[in-house]
């Protein structure tokens, strides 16, 4: 087992320890008995739509090419989500990069260049959620120190990818290395050039991925359709707190999905088992909701919404032939 395995393994023991210590088994169970399935006919429809919603927004961010179809692209997310529950290290992400690249005769550190800034889309859209909540209906300063920090990562990191792509100067790095390594000793210096020139190609391919941030039309609908998918989605996560009862407003859901959205860049075993339940148990906390009732409610949400995404992104993997050898045997290119 390799460190990032153990690692992940003994934070998910420690955090699940603490979930289950000291809890009331018999809330646990009543809240699970209280579950309403009166909302479930509009929450699998709406968090279906956000899936192929994401098609459109990942079409924007590859320039709106011919070649692509938002309905695949979705279709394509939906795998990738579905393999980013059950595989470590956001295995689905690699599995789009690489199937995208082998159908559509792309780049994949391209397309694996548009993933990562449709993922800093995603923590700058859930970040302005949490703060927007938090400023309305909850100024506890530590939820606050935790949105901004939050908000520095992800920001920073647009900000950071921004300047890169507009002040391009990877060639001029590049010379400079292949420069200083021919003058390395012959053995070394062979080595040392393949490996620089097979890094800046790779590079240059994944900059390549954020040529978007150059046409303000297609930037501005990814923006947009970020803020429907999440804003969806935020409405699901109360549709589901609402379906126990608990009499919360919309800002519960507000909380829940912003905080479960961010757990998940906690290290932990397949299905972010751990880290989701704490989120989740935080975010109804601030509500005042005991830790037995909303263990229970996390639980339901996690198992409904993987069970989604398992039968449509099961159906999208048979459907698109690769094997889940391929996937994770895969290597961006």
């Amino acid at each position: 087992m390799s460190k990032k395995k153990i690692v992940a393994l003994l934070i998910t023991i420690l955090l699940l320890c603490l979930i289950f210590y000291k809890i009331d088994w018999s809330e646990l169970l009543h809240t699970f008995r209280s579950f309403n399935f009166k909302n479930i006919w509009l929450i699998v429809p709406l968090y279906v739509l956000t899936l192929y919603i994401r098609g459109i927004r990942w079409k924007a961010l590859l320039l709106n090419d011919s070649k692509y179809s938002s309905l695949h692209l979705g279709e394509v997310f939906t795998v990738g989500s579905m393999l980013n529950i059950f595989l470590p290290a956001r295995a689905g992400d690699v599995y789009r990069a690489y199937y995208l690249g082998s159908v559509k005769g792309e780049k994949k550190m391209k397309v694996f260049g548009s993933i990562i800034l449709e993922r800093t889309l995603d923590g700058i859209s859930v970040f302005l959620m949490l703060l927007a909540a938090i400023l309305l209906y909850c100024k506890q300063q530590w939820i606050l120190h935790i949105a901004y920090g939050i908000g520095v990562l992800f920001v920073g990191s647009l900000i950071v990818f921004y300047l890169v792509f507009k002040f391009n100067k990877i060639d001029f790095i590049c010379d400079k290395m292949s420069a200083f390594a021919v003058k390395l000793p012959a053995k070394i210096s062979k080595v040392a050039v393949n490996s620089i020139d097979k890094i800046c190609s790779y590079t240059k391919s994944f900059m390549e991925g954020f040529e978007v941030l150059d046409y303000p039309r297609y930037w501005w609908l990814a923006c947009f359709t970020s803020l429907v998918v999440w804003g969806i989605e935020a409405y699901v996560a109360f549709l589901i707190v609402d379906s126990f009862g608990l009499g919360l407003g919309f800002s519960a859901g507000l909380f829940v999905l912003s905080l479960i959205s961010f757990s998940t860049m906690i290290p932990s075993t397949s299905v972010f088992l751990g880290p989701y339940q704490v989120a989740y148990i935080m975010a109804l906390g601030i509500f005042g909701i005991e830790k037995s009732t909303a263990l229970a409610v996390s639980t339901v949400h996690q198992t409904l919404l993987m069970i989604i995404l398992t039968i449509i992104g099961g159906y999208y993997l048979l459907k698109f032939n690769i094997s889940m050898k391929d996937v994770e045997a895969s290597k961006v290119k």
